[in-house]
Order: C-alpha cells, then sequence, then structure tokens
C-alpha cells in the first residue's frame, strides 16, 4: 500500500477487487418512499459504488433492487458519500 501522509487512495484499501460496469437499479427505502433510481458504477462481493441521478437523502442502510420486479436485491450500508456518488458495503456478503 502506498501512503502519502494522510491520504491513502481509496481503491487502494478495497478487499475484494472491483469490476466497473454501467447497470440502471433503484434503492428502495421503505414502502411510504418512492424507489429512488441510481446506477451502479463498479462492484464487488462486498459493496458497490452507486450514482444518483439527483441529490437524494438515504439512510444508513436500504435496499438496492437490481431488477424491475425487485426479486434480485441487496442489502446495503451506506460507508461513504461524496455528492451524487454513494459507496456501499453488503453487510450480509461472505
Amino acid at each position: 500500500m502506498v501512503v502519502f501522509g494522510q491520504f491513502r487512495n481509496r481503491a487502494e484499501l478495497r478487499k475484494k477487487t472491483r469490476r466497473q460496469f454501467h447497470y440502471d437499479a433503484r434503492i428502495h427505502v421503505d414502502k411510504d418512499t418512492p424507489l429512488i433510481a441510481c446506477s451502479i458504477s463498479d462492484t464487488s462481493e462486498s459493496g458497490a459504488r452507486l450514482a444518483l441521478e439527483r441529490e437524494e437523502t438515504l439512510p444508513d442502510t436500504f435496499m438496492l433492487l437490481l431488477t424491475p420486479n425487485g426479486d434480485a436485491r441487496r442489502h446495503c450500508r451506506v460507508i461513504w458519500r461524496e455528492g451524487l456518488i454513494v459507496g456501499v458495503n453488503f453487510p450480509d456478503s461472505p
């Protein structure tokens, strides 16, 4: 790992290899909140980077719907956020 002062590149801290791709998904917060559109810009076994379409308030945990009917989904926990980009991990991952 390369460390310059107190700065460490986020990519160097990843425990699992990330694969870049673009996939549209939706965030389900609860039954009273409309689904939030997003795209997945990269993913690994343990997490993903999401790009929101607009500024949204997200809770610490939510469900990421990967298919239109919501049959494929992942439980997510927000790890970091920079503007419209959100880093999440999958708490139930191996």
